[in-house]
């Protein structure tokens, strides 16, 4: 797996992965941004939400539970000394469905936790994550 990453101008890059897709990174006008793209740590927070999810997704759909919509929100918080490293990070899931047993939920979101979540085993090494979750009856 590769990635490369090209300048724009100032502060401002594009990052261009193996898959051929691109993400705009950027930081804030006091550091020479223009505030166009994400910043390298929220791309940490994202890239664990979305292989978490993707684990989630995959193992209620095993399960055939009716999944109707899944939304997981991604919390760091980050030392005061450089470099700042995320110390503490909750993920929230909140999964909707028809039919959602929640014992199926909870068990997807520990095994993608505890098992098959390579970003959260990563990122797991330097901080504290946490998981909760909520169930939506349509």
């Amino acid at each position: 797996m590769k990635t490369r990453i090209k300048l724009v101008e100032n502060v401002c890059l594009i990052a261009e992965s193996d898959s051929g897709h691109g993400v705009v990174i950027d930081g804030a006008e006091i550091i020479g941004g223009r505030n166009l793209g994400v910043r390298p740590m929220e791309l940490l927070l994202m890239g664990l939400g979305g292989c978490t999810a993707m684990d989630v997704l995959s193992i209620l759909r095993k399960q055939r539970q009716d999944v109707t919509d899944c939304v997981i929100e991604v919390e760091g918080e980050r030392g005061d000394d450089h470099p700042k490293i995320f110390t503490k990070i909750h993920v929230h899931f909140i999964v909707t469905g028809r039919g959602l047993k929640e014992n199926n939920v909870k068990r997807a979101v520990d095994l993608s936790a505890e098992k098959y979540c390579s970003v959260s085993a990563m990122l797991g090494k330097a901080a504290e994550i946490t998981h909760d979750y909520e169930v939506i009856e349509l």
